[in-house]
């Protein structure tokens, strides 16, 4: 766990960064709230994400100090990390959502996030921990901070830099549906595991009881309808490059990389953009 535990922390780092730059200029400001202090919230997850691994094996027999001091230090991480979140709530603040499925993903991206944190906060207790490790309740988890933190930063970011990098224009009413589609299936899918975890379903289990065959049941409708609305999503990619509309307003108020073409050709710039 010495390795795996900051692997999850590394996983999420770059979706972090992702999410501020199109938080930034989707809100139309000339830098994100709070800027300073996002840097250093970053770097802290970073540095906390090496020394908190043992609180992966609670149940091993640590001694009550060691439980402790990596139940402390887990905690802590939920300060810089809501840093993070209401940084990005108050860069939103004071300007007029724009109806675009970018802004949906990225409110989206929030709501998850925040969910898989609070329940983080939970995993954290040592003594609670005792009870639901290696339950369903850890698998929604993670989750809801990687599948739907790490999932919906990509594809929010692919949307917003796809005129870029692909010279394509997605149609957005689709995505639009297609979002709100898949923020359902996805919460179907997981959001009943905690109701597994707690009741005691341990993970890593093909056959289960009787007991738990309505959550489970629920979950794999919502896992079937992830599946359909992600191939759906690639047919509005394959649509989009079919059609080859034109890309309005590509100008993106305030970064260079908006500065080039589209697509980009070889050479992009012969000396330095003032901006």
């Amino acid at each position: 766990w010495f390795f795996g535990h900051p692997e999850v922390y590394i996983l999420i780092l770059p979706g972090f960064g992702m999410m501020s730059q199109i938080m930034n200029q989707e809100s139309g400001k000339m830098e994100i709230f709070s800027k300073i202090n996002m840097i250093f919230a970053m770097i802290s997850i970073g540095i906390l994400g090496f020394i908190v691994w043992a609180h992966h094996m609670f149940t091993i027999g640590l001694d009550i100090d060691t439980q402790l001091y990596f139940m402390s230090a887990t905690m802590i991480i939920a300060i810089p990390t809501s840093i993070k979140i209401f940084s990005w709530m108050m860069t939103l603040n004071g300007k007029k959502i724009l109806n675009s499925s970018i802004n949906f993903w990225s409110i989206g991206f929030i709501i998850m996030f925040t969910l898989g944190g609070l329940t983080g906060i939970i995993l954290s207790n040592s003594i609670i921990d005792i009870n639901l490790h290696d339950t369903y309740f850890v698998v929604a988890h993670f989750h809801y901070v990687l599948s739907m933190g790490v999932i919906f930063s990509i594809f929010s970011s692919f949307i917003f830099w796809s005129p870029l990098l692909l010279n394509i224009s997605l149609n957005n009413n689709w995505l639009k549906i297609n979002f709100f589609n898949l923020f359902l299936s996805i919460n179907l899918t997981f959001f009943p595991q905690h109701f597994l975890g707690m009741n005691g379903m341990p993970r890593r289990y093909i056959m289960y009881s009787d007991y738990f065959i309505l959550w489970n049941n629920i979950s794999s409708i919502g896992s079937s309808m992830t599946i359909l609305f992600t191939l759906i999503f690639i047919y509005i990619i394959f649509e989009s490059m079919m059609c080859k509309r034109l890309i309005m307003f590509k100008m993106k108020f305030f970064n260079i990389e908006w500065m080039n073409n589209s697509p980009s050709i070889n050479h992009t710039f012969n000396e330095n953009l003032i901006i």
